[in-house]
């Protein structure tokens, strides 16, 4: 080995050691804890854009690990920053990005920048910021860059979804399947990808059929691709679909696939999540016991990793669960931690339909006044998302309560509402205007 990568590699082992880091800690989500030790010991050398990262986390200027100033490299800024935000870094992504922009000289170097910012920024939780960096990112695409295009209306349906708006998400995952069917060589993951996306955001609308179609289409096109995580997300999609459809096997099936499959790439949260999927699909089939030990022990992981989002939906279907049971009394601690934990998340869905098990729970134990508010609320979220699968659920459960006060005519209007998913009555029902 020549004496550059002698002294990059002492320099790395003398940084690291001098700041009380492992090499674990310095490898994290960039490369593994063997190739840290490779280039320590000068058997190894990582890519420019890898080694950015690492002097970032050393507090270090690149040029003090290789002797020389790369930052006015166009491609070797790209690169760094999409490593920077799969590295966990996205504030860093975006300082690489915003830097890159003003050395870009195409329009394909400039939209990809954007797109690339975008994705930091929506990583970094800010998704207004991020839509605005991606409809930027595609203005400025130039319609000859068909997979550059795809890759960014896919980035925009995600956010669009995040912020709720689900009928915006479909027609910019329809958009990103329209480029990609005129693009013969674009990324193999990217179209099951999109299918997976449009297949949730469908599923959430109470498209099911369509959701379903969607998904099967992911699964054909992520074997195609080759990708595990594209595989195991579509195997995921297609355990939900099944289990809402009644197809209780194939949803055990496809859910232990995708379980088998996150655990072997080490996507560990992702993981337990798909256990909250066969808590579900043991509760339709009448397993409960088995079905409260999967709901239990994806909670109590979630809360250990600190992933509101798993808490939201475990915790409230926990509540469901005791509520089926007549049990009020544990009903209500549950959906008050799904309904905050929702509500962290900025979820305002899943916020609603806990809320409305905590309404159930709270009329259950007499509390009927606090009931009210809370069931009116999530009605009015649903309504405005048009999360019309949902809504129909929780005016089922609202009718329950409205039947036990003995306001029958009210009862029948909103249960009648759940069996034809037709809404058009609730904004006079609950009293405020739609879209209020």
């Amino acid at each position: 080995m020549g004496a550059a990568l002698n002294s990059v590699g002492e320099r790395i082992r003398e940084a690291r050691q001098a700041r009380g880091l492992t090499q674990a800690q310095l490898a994290r989500g960039i490369v593994t804890k063997g190739f840290i030790c490779q280039v320590e010991r000068n058997r190894a050398m990582p890519s420019l854009p890898k080694l950015q990262i690492i002097a970032d986390r050393l507090g270090l200027a690149l040029d003090d690990l290789v002797g020389e100033h790369r930052s006015t490299d166009l491609t070797y800024l790209a690169k760094s920053a999409e490593l920077a935000v799969k590295a966990g870094e996205p504030a860093r992504a975006v300082e690489l990005a915003e830097e890159a922009v003003s050395l870009a000289t195409s329009a394909s170097e400039r939209a990809n920048l954007h797109r690339i910012r975008g994705t930091a920024l929506d990583a970094m939780g800010e998704a207004d910021s991020a839509l605005k960096a991606y409809q930027t990112a595609a203005a400025t695409a130039p319609p000859d860059d068909l997979e550059l295009n795809a890759a960014i209306w896919v980035e925009i349906g995600t956010v669009l979804e995040l912020r709720e708006r689900f009928n915006a998400a479909i027609e910019a995952n329809l958009r990103a399947l329209e480029w990609l069917d005129r693009c013969r060589h674009a990324e193999p993951a990217l179209r099951p990808r999109v299918l997976v996306n449009l297949s949730r955001v469908e599923s959430t609308l109470g498209q099911a059929d369509r959701a379903m179609e969607h998904a099967q289409l992911a699964l054909m096109a992520a074997t195609d691709s080759e990708s595990l995580f594209r595989i195991a997300n579509a195997h995921m999609a297609l355990g939900i679909l099944a289990r809402e459809a009644g197809q209780l096997e194939r949803a055990v099936e496809h859910c232990n696939r995708a379980l088998d499959l996150h655990r072997r790439i080490g996507h560990e949260q992702i993981a337990n999540r798909i256990l909250n999927n066969l808590g579900d699909v043991h509760f339709a089939a009448g397993r409960v016991e088995e079905a409260t030990d999967y709901q239990t022990r994806c909670l109590l992981r979630a809360r250990q990793i600190h992933d509101s989002m798993a808490v939201a939906v475990t915790a409230a279907e926990l509540a469901r669960y005791a509520l089926l049971e007549g049990d009020f009394q544990s009903a209500l601690p549950y959906a008050r931690e799904g309904r905050e934990a929702a509500h962290a998340v900025e979820d305002h869905v899943r916020e609603a339909v806990a809320g409305a098990y905590e309404a159930r729970a709270l009329f259950g134990l007499g509390r009927h006044k606090l009931a009210e508010r809370l069931f009116r609320r999530s009605l009015r979220q649903l309504d405005q998302r048009e999360a019309l699968a949902k809504l129909a659920h929780v005016c089922s459960l609202y009718s329950e309560v409205l039947r036990q006060r003995g306001e029958v005519d009210r009862a029948f209007a909103f249960l009648r509402m759940a069996s034809e998913r037709d809404f058009k009555q609730l904004p006079g029902l609950v009293g405020v205007p739609r879209g209020e």
